[in-house]
């Protein structure tokens, strides 16, 4: 007789709320110290991003008597990627909404910059597409979008290569 699997739920909620956290600190500290980015913070943020998963998927293995599948593993770490995506994605909406509006409106700013000096006879049609194709890509919500679809790329192959690392089919 087959024992039932421990539920993903609350290992995906508590390491989702995990990464979502250190994405929304990430985010404040880079504010604070007036900074667009910085390489340290990316590997700092990366390293524990990684190891947010590694825990997690961990913890699902002890709660299933050390037990995991490639397949559980992977299941695991996309929830946490899940709801990570989500508590990013809802604070950049809040973050370059109202905190840092005026990050967006550089962003726009460079992007018309570059795309006159790429095409500087651009006009009619080909202009309009174009600043409306800037228009989408310097909203909030392309930005939280963005980060939720970046957590689930990033968590999909992280997933992946520690729940390969972490298989054990007993």
């Amino acid at each position: 007789m087959e024992e039932a699997k421990p539920p993903v739920k609350p290992i995906a909620y508590n390491f989702g709320l995990y990464l979502g956290l250190l994405t929304i600190a990430g985010l404040v500290i880079l504010y604070a110290l007036n900074i667009e980015s910085h390489w340290i913070a990316s590997v700092i943020s990366t390293v524990a991003t990684i190891a947010i998963y590694y825990v997690g998927i961990s913890a699902y293995k002890k709660l299933n008597s050390n037990i995991l599948s490639i397949g559980d593993g992977l299941k695991t770490g996309m929830g946490i990627a899940l709801i990570g995506g989500l508590i990013s994605g809802i604070y950049s909406i809040i973050h370059y909404g109202f905190l840092m509006p005026e990050f967006l409106a550089g962003k726009r700013e460079e992007a018309i910059a570059d795309m006159m000096s790429q095409n500087p006879n651009m006009q009619g049609e080909e202009l309009e597409m174009g600043m409306k194709m800037i228009d989408i890509t310097t909203t909030e919500f392309f930005i939280a979008t963005m980060m939720l679809l970046g957590s689930l790329f990033f968590g999909f192959i992280v997933s992946l290569i520690i729940a390969a690392i972490l298989k054990n089919d007993r």
